[in-house]
């Protein structure tokens, strides 16, 4: 007879947000229930509200512990230096496509979020725009119109991260990276860019 280790807290409750996290990416927000979870990761539910003491609790913490995981990858890929003869916009998207990669799941939940998440989804998705819109403010401040320059990159880089994770073998990150290069040579002036 073979008898189970026992789990370290922290260990369940990765196991339990793991879980989660499947079931909203593969089926959406709504389908989350305690008892699903707990079937799922094979405990009872006592061990769930253990960890967590209620569903929106769960829900939350796993909004807060994806988010940190994409803001890892986004700040890695925003402090990257920028290789010469490349514009720093698709540099900076190179490395968040390497992150999306590395863990789609957790850009899937904010890329492409499912309906009926908790508000605390779409404070933090709110957040995540402003750090994203400040790294390209960066890029843009000596553009004649850095905020149109903003708004335009900001939308072509969600789109090729989109592309990247509904479509990744017809949208290879050399072909999105190729697209954002031509997209930021038009919308940048590369020479004020690199002042």
């Amino acid at each position: 007879m073979t008898t189970r280790r026992r789990m370290s807290g922290p260990q369940r409750r990765a196991q339990i947000l793991d879980a989660t996290c499947r079931i909203v990416v593969e089926q959406g927000y709504h389908a989350v229930t305690f008892e699903r979870v707990a079937e799922e990761c094979g405990v009872t539910r006592t061990v769930l509200y253990q960890q967590f003491d209620t569903l929106p609790g769960l829900l939350v913490a796993l909004i807060d512990r994806e988010v940190e995981h994409a803001f890892t990858g986004f700040r890695h890929a925003a402090a990257r230096p920028v290789p010469s003869g490349e514009d720093p916009f698709t540099a900076a998207l190179a490395g968040v496509l390497e992150a999306v990669d590395a863990a789609p799941a957790t850009w899937r939940m904010f890329m492409l979020p499912a309906e009926g998440g908790p508000p605390e989804l779409h404070q933090r998705l709110a957040r995540a725009r402003a750090v994203t819109r400040s790294h390209l403010q960066k890029i843009t401040g000596h553009q004649d119109d850095p905020d149109l320059s903003i708004r335009v990159l900001h939308a072509v880089a969600d789109e090729l991260v989109r592309l990247r994770l509904t479509d990744p073998d017809t949208y290879s990150v050399d072909r999105l990276l190729a697209q954002a290069r031509r997209i930021a040579r038009a919308a940048l002036d590369m020479s004020a860019a690199r002042d």
